[in-house]
């Protein structure tokens, strides 16, 4: 019967629905070593990767693996490659954290446009309103920009449109006459979308193609950039140097191009920078969810009725 890995504690939804699978037995790791999770790999028949990376050397101590489920939906930091080479299928769990991401995306926004870090600094620091600096920005009447129109760049379009806001929709992979959603209008030239939105939001992959594709520089005077995606679509030195520019009026990130972020990176330096440590998807139903699908995508795999959808690489599953 297989044994279930886990690289990392997640939500006991999860692990009791693996639970409950009569034959299963589930090792659950706990902020463990690469060299602990690596040796833990040997009597894994699947591996669920939470936080985790999966390159080749992982999947060479791994000779009885058949299934890697991410707890999740980016996969940038798993080798494909290698596990289309042994026909192992690896899934994600897409729609999981569409929630919790577009909320915290609009967030991020929010304590942008309102200058939200900075404002607490200075009340308890005693400085009152001392430094109030130019108006605070309204949403409201306000272009958006939403870069990328999957499942959480559509969620958060809909979020947008409630606070009175024009929302225009790019993304190259949709069929160029797909119609969008009521309120929604889709441009196809990237570069021009950006020098007229007072707000962006990017919710695209990480590719060979999309990697520093958006450069702040080519923004709007005074406009927002936020990145709940991937660090690796911005051009990091662009964008401090727009923001210590004042080209941007500020940004919210909560993923960045080498993470964790290092101590001494000059974003932390930008008092008009809001940043969050990756961790958009981590509420409690984007938890709960993300776990429950996880698991989900491992019982099906053994129970032979996996999902298509769920599966990055559908060659190593047809190869199953």
């Amino acid at each position: 019967m297989p044994h279930i890995l886990i690289s990392k504690r997640i939500s006991h939804y999860g692990v009791e629905l693996l639970q409950s699978q009569p034959g299963y037995t589930i090792d659950v790791l706990d902020d463990a070593s690469d060299a602990i999770f690596t040796a833990s790999l040997a009597r894994a028949d699947a591996v669920i990767l939470f936080f985790q990376p999966l390159n080749s050397v992982h999947i060479a101590a791994a000779p009885k693996l058949r299934v890697v489920s991410r707890h999740g939906v980016g996969y940038d930091a798993v080798d494909v490659q290698a596990l289309n080479e042994r026909a192992i299928p690896l899934t994600i769990t897409p729609g999981a954290n569409t929630t919790a991401v577009a909320e915290h995306a609009i967030s991020l926004l929010f304590a942008a446009a309102r200058r939200s870090v900075r404002y607490d600094r200075d009340v308890r620091q005693g400085a009152w309103s001392k430094n109030l600096g130019p108006p605070m920005l309204e949403l409201s009447g306000k272009q958006a920009l939403v870069v990328g129109a999957g499942r959480i760049g559509l969620a958060t379009a809909q979020r947008l449109l409630a606070f009175d806001m024009t929302v225009s929709v790019y993304d190259p992979m949709l069929p160029h006459d797909q119609d969008m959603a009521t309120g929604l209008k889709r441009v196809h030239d990237l570069q021009s979308a950006l020098a007229e939105a007072d707000f962006v939001t990017l919710h695209m992959p990480l590719t060979d193609e999309t990697h520093k594709s958006i450069d702040p520089r080519r923004m709007k005077q005074g406009a927002i950039l936020v990145n709940t995606s991937r660090g690796g679509v911005v051009d990091e030195e662009a964008l401090v140097a727009a923001l210590q520019s004042g080209h941007l009026a500020g940004a919210g990130l909560d993923v960045f191009e080498k993470e964790p972020l290092a101590v001494d990176h000059p974003l932390l330096a930008c008092d008009n920078a809001v940043l969050s440590p990756h961790m958009a998807a981590l509420t409690d139903g984007g938890l709960r969810r993300m776990s429950l699908e996880a698991a989900q995508n491992v019982i099906d795999y053994f129970n032979g009725n996996l999902k298509p959808s769920v599966v990055v690489n559908k060659k190593a599953l047809a190869a199953c």
